[in-house]
């Protein structure tokens, strides 16, 4: 077995898939790989282009899910520099690319997990002070190509996502508590314009081929705009409620049915701020206020790979729209936050809770499920901060008319802004500003958050998991 990257320190055999670790003395497999997911990309083993002035190539390739609540896998490129011998981590969620390399530790190490907490801020010395966004347990479950370190396939390593302003993002990886030492990884969100391939093609996010895939339950015939990220489908004919594993739905339990229909159907189409978009799932979620129940509606809009996910939220006939934030660009001030430079006060704070959904989701939403919702009310709009064990996400909710949205989707105008029907219990609507609704990754991260938006999915650093974001799945609860 031979090596083209002086820095590799693992490679996956092509022919028995197992990870091989390099020592000094000798070579040594931990591990056998699963067979890769199709997850499209643009980046494949061995393309070759130029990041700047610099020559790069794509040496390989790691996919992961998370340990305990293994979903869809997410994957990241390494990405290797010839002329300079340096590396870095490239990966893409929610239509953003970030890209990561190894920093030295601070003075004194790095802080132990149980330490941190989604939301909570952590201070790296000379790196600066950075906003947790997540902590979880991932694991490595395929891979190809040679790798800078890699814990053994199936083995669980904890991390911790952070996320710093100006889109600056990083991972804590605190390894696999034998031969693999903690790592930090920091680096930020990128313009893939930065990379430019030999071949020519265009650096994008593929877009994956929507695929159709059969209820479980009624035999229905459900059509899935977002295969690649799909984790959870709850059926529009019969509500069975199933995950999506290996291009089929595995039936768990059925959902409560609706007793609203959404006013923006389901795989409704349309162009929205730019953007083609179509509905993909609708949820109820609501607060208890001093002994009163408040209810609003909620609308998961995908705008396909390049933009990812985006929410429309309803209220007593009243619309915003919803996009995710990275969880570094806001500053805690004790009741206030900083967005862009400007000062946002805190509104409101409750418990948010899912009632009912029905549709395509891109995490595994429970009925029931709950996060800390906490708005503050500034310019231009409401910051939206919710919280769960594990993450944090947040968005930004601006006031949106119906006649924008109804013309964006191509539905009737004259109805004006609808008001949803009472759902039972008291206080069916809910008072003025009492939730801007679910948040996207980047995430995060989305989010992923998406959100997001953080690395709001790409798992992390290379040594427990890989070095890198953490891009598995959605953000809890609303799931923005």
């Amino acid at each position: 077995m031979t090596f083209r990257f002086a820095g590799a320190a693992a490679q996956v055999c092509k022919h028995c898939k197992f990870v091989v670790v390099r020592s000094d003395r000798n070579l040594a497999a931990v591990g056998r790989v699963a067979d890769l997911v199709d997850i499209p990309s643009p980046l494949t083993l061995e393309t070759t282009g130029r990041w700047g002035n610099e020559p790069f190539m794509v040496d390989g390739r790691v996919q992961l899910d998370r340990a305990g609540a293994p979903g869809a896998p997410w994957q990241e490129f390494f990405i290797t520099f010839p002329q300079s011998g340096r590396w870095s981590w490239v990966a893409s969620a929610q239509g953003r690319w970030y890209a990561t390399t190894e920093a030295p530790l601070p003075p004194g190490g790095l802080p132990p997990l149980s330490a941190l907490r989604p939301g909570g801020s952590v201070n790296l010395g000379p790196h600066g002070t950075w906003s947790v966004a997540e902590t979880g347990r991932r694991r490595v479950v395929s891979a190809e190509g040679e790798l800078p370190f890699v814990a053994a396939p199936g083995v669980a390593t904890p991390f911790a996502d952070i996320a710093g302003p100006n889109g600056a993002f990083g991972t804590i990886d605190y390894g696999d508590g034998q031969a693999i030492p903690p790592k930090l990884y920091l680096g930020r969100q990128i313009d893939p314009a930065v990379m430019q391939l030999d071949s020519g093609a265009p650096i994008e996010a593929a877009q994956a081929k929507v695929q159709s895939v059969s209820c479980p339950s009624c035999g229905g015939n459900l059509p899935l705009v977002a295969p690649e990220t799909a984790e959870r489908i709850v059926c529009r004919y019969c509500g069975m409620a199933s995950d999506f594993k290996s291009g089929a739905l595995q039936a768990l339990r059925p959902a409560p049915r609706l007793n609203v229909q959404p006013v923006i159907p389901l795989g409704q189409e349309g162009y929205l701020r730019g953007n083609r978009v179509i509905c993909i799932a609708f949820l109820v979620r609501g607060c208890t206020v001093d002994g009163e129940r408040y209810r609003w509606r909620e609308y998961l809009i995908y705008a396909g790979p390049r933009v990812g996910y985006l929410w429309l939220m309803e209220e007593d006939g009243s619309w915003k729209y919803i996009t995710p934030i990275a969880p570094g660009d806001v500053q805690q001030l004790g009741g206030s936050v900083r967005f862009r430079g400007r000062t946002y006060h805190q509104k409101q704070a409750n418990f948010a809770e899912v009632e009912q959904v029905v549709g395509e989701l891109y995490w595994r939403v429970e009925v029931g499920e709950q996060v800390r919702a906490v708005e503050y009310s500034g310019p231009g709009g409401i910051v939206s901060v919710e919280t769960a064990p594990t993450e944090v996400t947040v968005s930004f909710c601006e006031p949106m008319s119906w006649g924008e949205i109804s013309k964006s989707f191509a539905l009737p105008q004259n109805a004006g802004p609808p008001r949803m029907p009472s759902f039972g219990g008291s206080g069916s609507d809910a008072p003025q500003g009492a939730s801007c609704g679910t948040i996207i990754f980047v995430v995060i991260i989305l989010v992923v958050l998406v959100i997001a938006l953080g690395f709001c999915g790409v798992g992390s650093g290379g040594g427990g998991s890989i070095g890198g974001p953490s891009f598995g799945g959605p953000s809890f609860g609303g799931g923005k």
